[in-house]
């Protein structure tokens, strides 16, 4: 028995249309896995710059004055290339307020 040509195009497009569809799930997969992952490092760099401050209070018994001080002497360490910090201080006992920004995003 010889397959009509409707079986023999549905013999190829349902395996190809498959394929297909696994390869877009795919690629919007790894993009959420990509932003889920930014925004985890975001917040990874934003707890590192609060861990500086308080280490630094409890030291010393002041606020650092600007971020400069705790990448200096406290180890806080972000990608300037890639984040911009936003850190005002008010006083040296008033705790500072910091905003951290993805550079371009």
């Amino acid at each position: 028995m010889k397959k009509s040509a409707l079986g023999r195009i549905l013999a190829y497009a349902v395996p190809a249309a498959a394929f297909a569809a696994m390869i877009v799930w795919l690629v919007i997969a790894v993009g959420n896995a990509q932003r889920a992952s930014e925004k985890e490092q975001l917040l990874s760099v934003r707890k590192s710059i609060e861990k500086g401050i308080t280490l630094c209070y409890a030291i010393e018994g002041a606020y650092p004055a600007d971020i400069e001080y705790l990448t200096e002497n406290y180890g806080v360490y972000y990608d300037s290339g890639r984040y911009a910090v936003h850190y005002e201080c008010f006083a040296d006992n008033v705790r500072p307020g910091v905003t951290v920004v993805e550079k371009g995003g």
